[in-house]
């Protein structure tokens, strides 16, 4: 080697600054994963007891049905957090209408479900 001319060296890699940018950005990525699967599972747990709620409306509603439009009458019950009420209402010559609602409380704020059914002399 000649002297008075420097030695340059190719450096190949990273430096601690682009590291710790990396490690940032994928941090912020993860943290923004986190929030997405909590609001979805917040999300699945809302509608799966809405869901149950309106099965239970449903069911409410085929038993009033099945009683026929003569004996239908009002009812009511509580089946867990779920509350029901069946109301029937003469809404013309031959005809009811069976209104069930299902009310529970979700995250301190009351819920409802009402499915309106009419009822024929035939």
């Amino acid at each position: 080697m000649a002297e008075g001319h420097p030695v340059r060296r190719t450096e190949a890699g990273f430096t601690l600054v682009e590291l710790m940018v990396v490690i940032v950005f994928i941090a912020i990525g993860v943290l923004a994963l986190s929030g997405v699967q909590t609001h979805s599972y917040k999300d699945v747990y809302t509608t799966g007891r809405r869901t149950r709620a309106l099965e239970l409306a449903k069911q409410q509603a085929e038993i009033a049905r099945t009683d026929g439009y003569l004996n239908a009458v009002p009812d009511s019950g509580q089946v867990g957090v779920y509350s029901w009420h069946t109301a029937v209402d003469s809404v013309g010559i031959g005809f009811v209408q069976v209104t069930v609602n299902v009310d529970w409380n979700e995250s301190g704020s009351p819920q409802q479900v009402q499915i309106v059914d009419l009822l024929s002399a035939r």
